[in-house]
């Protein structure tokens, strides 16, 4: 430990979605011991250790992981590459890396073009065109052997070897030519009857397909002429195709903002994203009516949430990340509606039962989005709308509920205890610029908001701390619970007095409420004090008058109460 700085390590466990405190331990070997003890039990499916610091001097706190094992930095079945990715056979062309290469590669021409990877590799004609227009082919190809790093030989022996895989696959187009099956009247069922039997029955349905997609002036409007066919009878390998093609289609960012329509604002959405991904946009509808989809949404939907179409789910994952991480608001209305629109997407996230992994690459994401939004600028321009150091506080503890990422969280955090500390506003807190009793009920307030916050432990106690230190201090400047024992009444009256004061929140958690309670105890343990209660009461009011008072200890947070007759009350 240094001087000046408070030190714990606090050991969270996670079962399911979310992390918990399972412990908090000052020593770190011990932590160590007993993080490892809680990994071997393989009760949870990960388990790791925070050391969070407290510098007295600055007020600041830190947090540092020193132990991780489990679910923590797996990589998610969405995660794909995103470099450039060297095909050296007409499979490696056709594969998903291949198209996701030639999407890397060549994205402008593509959407300049409305067409798709798969369009392209399953077309003479577009194959033509990209052929005969300019320098693009030969650009995509060098670009791909420069990147082709662990292969020896010049950069103009490597292009020589991609030339000839995407000849070898234009060779195939030609080859199969004649054998494309005709889809011209939109019907699926006997084109996969035709083929069922072939052995490159999978490339002749995709050229087929791609082939009544070609007069299609828009990527919606082919968008929905596939999604038509999809179907719960069809063969695995049809279905693999037809996915294929959609998450291509979607790729296109235009796509799916054509098929969602025009929103207000982004947090909405990217909402609807989110429970499309997850095959669920008829629960939306369900919960907010005045959501709407077009029928090959909801249609896409259903095959989404069977898991039929993962490539698609992969597409829109991707698009899920690419809208969080967009330079562009949430929303115009501020910084907390802004954090309060992540925050909720997260909480949809996790209820939408979406891997877990995936599931801490979107927080991941969604706290570097919070993390742009609060910084010491903004937090600042935050608090300068509030005069009152109680309101400040306030106003940080509401920023802290809708934050996202613990990370973030600690950034707010350390604004709040320089505010407590700051000596300018200690007659604020003390209750010396208005009525003190009041005061207390306020920081009462503000250590309620604390102690549900997601904050470490230590940054917890240290504020609830510090607040019940301006309590204290209050209550010893008013002799509040001296007052009240001087009063020339019983002390089952002086009792009540306290207790309601406790029920009413006018006393802190720590030394403050339990100064309040001993007396509250010392005066019920006298002799006769539960008699005194009833006293002079008939049988009836005397039972109302024991339950009321028993009622008055459970409000002020009082379970177990000895007094001279405990059986009775």
């Amino acid at each position: 430990m240094v001087l000046g700085v408070n030190v714990h390590y606090e050991i969270l466990g996670r079962r399911s979605k979310s992390w918990t405190i399972l412990e908090v331990i000052k020593d770190r070997a011990a932590a160590t011991d007993k993080a490892t003890t809680l990994w071997n039990s393989k009760q949870f499916n990960g388990v790791r250790i925070l050391k969070e610091s407290y510098d007295k001097e600055t007020h600041a706190f830190s947090s540092v992981e020193i132990f991780s094992r489990g679910a923590t930095g797996v990589k998610s079945k969405y995660d794909q590459t995103g470099t450039v990715t060297p095909c050296l056979t007409p499979d490696d062309l056709y594969s998903a890396d291949g198209r996701r290469s030639i999407w890397e590669l060549m994205q402008n021409t593509l959407s300049d073009w409305r067409i798709t990877p798969t369009e392209l590799l399953h077309s003479l004609e577009h194959y033509y065109k990209l052929y005969n227009t300019g320098t693009k082919l030969q650009d995509a190809v060098q670009r791909t052997a420069v990147s082709f790093e662990n292969e020896e030989g010049s950069i103009q022996e490597r292009m020589r070897k991609i030339y000839k895989v995407i000849e070898a696959s234009v060779d195939i187009m030609k080859g199969t030519k004649d054998k494309v099956p005709s889809l011209e009247m939109g019907r699926l069922k006997p084109v996969i009857e035709s083929l069922e039997k072939a052995p490159n029955k999978k490339f002749l349905l995709m050229c087929g397909l791609v082939e009544y997609l070609r007069p299609t002036v828009t990527l919606t409007d082919k968008f929905g002429r596939i999604a038509v066919f999809l179907a719960n009878h069809h063969p695995d390998w049809v279905t693999e195709i037809l996915d294929q093609l959609l998450a291509d289609f979607l790729n296109h960012p235009p796509v799916l903002d054509q098929l969602l329509g025009d929103h207000e604002s982004r947090d909405s959405f990217i909402t609807q994203i989110a429970y499309l991904q997850a095959g669920k946009v008829t629960d939306l509808m369900e919960q907010d009516p005045s959501q709407s989809f077009n029928k090959d949404i909801i249609r896409l939907s259903g095959f989404l949430v069977e898991g039929s179409l993962p490539l698609t789910s992969y597409a829109l994952f991707d698009r899920l990340k690419t809208e969080i991480n967009a330079a562009k608001p949430i929303n115009e209305n501020g910084l907390i509606a802004q954090l309060t629109s992540l925050r909720a997407l997260h909480e949809v996230l996790r209820n939408l039962d979406m891997d877990i992994h995936a599931l801490d690459a979107i927080g991941e994401d969604l706290a570097a989005r919070a993390g742009r939004l609060i910084n010491s600028q903004s937090v600042s321009d935050l608090m300068e709308e509030y005069k009152n150091p109680i309101k400040k506080v306030n106003a940080l503890l509401d920023l802290e509920a809708v934050t996202v990422g613990g990370i973030n969280k600690r950034t707010v955090a350390n604004f709040i205890l320089p505010i407590l500390s700051r000596p300018e506003y200690e007659t604020v807190f003390m209750g010396l610029d208005s009525q003190p009793v009041q005061r207390m009920n306020d920081l009462v307030a503000l250590q309620k908001k604390v102690k549900v916050t997601d904050l470490t432990e230590m940054h917890k106690r240290k504020i609830a701390e510090k607040l019940d230190e301006f309590c204290r201090t209050i209550l010893d400047n008013t002799q509040i619970l001296k007052k009240i024992h001087q009063l020339n009444i019983s002390l089952q009256e002086k009792s009540e007095k306290i207790l309601i004061m406790m029920a009413d929140d006018f006393f802190t958690d720590g030394d403050c409420r339990n100064r309040a309670e001993q007396q509250v105890r010392l005066y019920m343990k006298q002799e006769g004090f539960t008699s005194g209660l009833i006293e002079g009461l008939a049988r009836q009011a005397a039972e109302e008058k024991l339950i009321e008072f028993k009622t008055l200890l459970s409000q002020a947070g009082l379970k177990k109460v000895e007094t001279d007759q405990q059986d009775t009350l």
